[in-house]
């Protein structure tokens, strides 16, 4: 019997390739998707899956960890109150013909516009050559709007009121005033309001410590009662002598009005 060499040939590699196709085909399990994976590959994916979990817990612990502070972003602010003439939340010698009690929120626009521009004048020309004495009194509106259990109205007030604790009422209110971001965004959250008692120089664990009994939030919330019911509407809300101004006025203005209160006041 006489074979043909050429389809012998080709039965061969016929088989071949047909060898081949099976070898390099994927291992099918009966019901596992990845019975035919790399116990290497899964071995590796969970190791890696792992780590990134433990990651993001080892950030998240350190960012809420109480001793965290966070200054990033932070503004110093371009002028300071006298500290010797400071008293507390009142600034000027309590001697002074004419007292300007100010109703505000820390958080309110115009209250920065009078903080940072009107009333570096008014103490620069009146507090301190003894004319004028300034009472600063909370006024905590705007955080109320969002109901929300942490007020950045209530807590920047609060901190100042324990900053004055340590006699540092008036740069911590300067570094507040400083820093606005609009209103309910953010700029006085807790780990901010730490880092302006860091640069303003407080015993941070003393300060967290006043503002931890919530005496301090009730006083706030109290004495911004106390303004409703003296006619306090809006902020800033300011009574020179008694005579009330609402809004910002300019140090021109205000000069005017201080000046003929003095003139009044005088023997």
């Amino acid at each position: 019997m006489s074979t043909n060499p050429k389809q012998d040939q080709q039965g061969t590699r016929r088989a071949r390739r047909a060898a081949e196709r099976q070898a390099a085909a994927p291992i099918r399990g009966s019901g596992s998707s990845g019975a035919g994976r790399s116990p290497i590959l899964l071995i590796t994916a969970l190791v890696g899956g792992l780590a990134v979990v433990l990651l993001g817990a080892l950030v998240i612990m350190q960012g809420s960890g109480p001793a965290k502070v966070d200054a990033s972003g932070l503004i110093a602010p371009t002028t300071f109150a006298p500290a010797e003439l400071a008293a507390g939340r009142a600034l000027g010698k309590a001697d002074a013909p004419v007292t300007l009690d100010v109703w505000s929120d820390f958080q309110c626009p115009a209250c920065g516009q009078y903080a940072e521009i009107v009333e570096p004048v008014l103490i620069r020309n009146y507090v301190t050559p003894g004319t004028l004495r300034i009472v600063h009194h909370d006024a905590a509106f705007q955080g109320e709007r969002t109901k929300l259990p942490y007020d950045e109205s209530v807590e920047p007030a609060a901190g100042a009121r324990c900053a004055a604790a340590q006699e540092k009422y008036w740069p911590f209110h300067d570094w507040l005033f400083a820093n606005q971001s609009g209103e309910n965004k953010g700029a006085f959250a807790d780990a901010r309001l730490r880092a302006i008692a860091t640069n303003v120089g407080l015993d941070v664990l003393a300060w967290d410590a006043c503002r931890a009994t919530g005496e301090q939030q009730t006083a706030v919330r109290s004495e911004t009662a106390q303004g409703v019911a003296n006619g306090v509407r809006s902020t800033p809300t300011m009574f020179l002598n008694g005579e009330s101004l609402v809004g910002v006025r300019s140090a021109t203005e205000m000069g005017q009005k201080i000046e003929a209160a003095a003139a009044a006041a005088a023997p």
